[in-house]
């Protein structure tokens, strides 16, 4: 297969998750990059448009990057139920609904 550089949603849709599922992924290595599965998930490659970095992921990374989502334990108390509630949860309120602290 030949190599070439591709966008976070054609990424996402080669390996059927979302983008904001990959941000929280790559949002989790950088937090812990020695941690094994770190070491699945590939580098980006950033290149300069304009005035700001764009990510990109090289098509011959595609396998890495689903074995990566296949080797993940699930869950919201997995390895990225961390970053998952500190990044989409507010405090103290549950499914929209307020919860009560004691």
């Amino acid at each position: 297969m030949e190599s070439r550089k591709i966008k976070i949603e054609e990424l996402a849709f080669y390996i059927d998750s979302s983008t904001q599922t990959i941000n929280t992924w790559y949002a989790w290595k950088r937090t812990n990059p020695k941690h094994e599965l770190a070491k699945l998930l590939p580098d980006p490659i950033y290149v300069q448009k304009g005035g700001r970095k764009v990510r990109y992921w090289d098509s011959n990374d595609i396998g890495k990057i689903i074995e990566f989502k296949h080797s993940l334990p699930h869950g919201r108390n997995g390895i990225l139920g961390e970053i998952t509630n500190r990044k989409y949860r507010k405090k103290g309120v549950t499914n929209g609904k307020k919860t009560s602290r004691k």
